[in-house]
């Protein structure tokens, strides 16, 4: 690890629309930083920690959380997204999965994690597919060019990776997190929520100066 690398921790879950904006706000501010290295570890949050491993219908699941407001909601999270770039599809999505294995594969790739969330927020929130169907995934790691990493394939039956991501929420729990994404940047500054850019280039620089 050289100077000007910076590790970033990040609490996010892949069908959490905050966080695939986030995300997209979290690269507007590293590109403000082009001299800073990032590496990314990813870190499992469930939004629906007690969801069925079959997962459940998309609008059962918006019924049963946002009730009448569910259009609503999504209106504003809409509205942000194309802010951030992101057109997402939401009429697309027709089932709301259990993303534990996902986040397992999450933890596999490394620091291909960043790549390969880009094109799960996207295979779920821009093209309404099934990012749980092994065929799916196998289609998303070939786009990425991740095919090379290996054992992706076998992450969601692997109990050490499951465990790493039992942890995770265990951590979650003791820092107090309560939603996502939530970002630590060298283990020093953290930021609870999808911040502009320059709220992000702000924590960036101070987590980069000497101590």
């Amino acid at each position: 690890m050289t100077e000007n690398t910076l590790t970033i921790d990040i609490y996010a879950d892949i069908i959490c629309p905050w966080c695939y904006i986030g995300k997209k706000r979290l690269e507007a501010a590293l590109a403000q930083r082009p001299e800073i290295t990032p590496e990314f570890r990813w870190r499992a949050f469930l939004l629906n920690p007690s969801m069925p491993s079959e997962g459940m219908d998309r609008q059962a699941y918006l019924t049963a959380k946002f009730g009448h407001a569910a259009s609503a909601v999504y209106g504003r999270i809409a509205m942000a997204g194309l802010d951030a770039g992101i057109s997402f599809n939401f009429s697309r999505i027709s089932r709301t999965p259990d993303t534990r294995p996902l986040h397992m594969i999450m933890k596999a790739a490394g620091q291909g994690c960043w790549t390969l969330s880009e094109a799960f927020y996207q295979a779920y929130f821009i093209d309404g597919l099934d990012i749980t169907d092994p065929d799916i995934q196998n289609q998303i790691y070939f786009a990425s060019n991740m095919t090379d990493i290996p054992n992706l394939q076998a992450a969601p039956s692997d109990k050490v990776l499951a465990q790493s991501v039992e942890q995770d929420l265990s951590d979650a729990g003791a820092l107090g997190i309560e939603g996502v994404p939530y970002m630590v940047f060298n283990h020093s500054f953290a930021i609870a929520g999808a911040y502009p850019s320059d709220i992000l280039v702000n924590a960036i620089d101070a987590a980069m100066r000497p101590a």
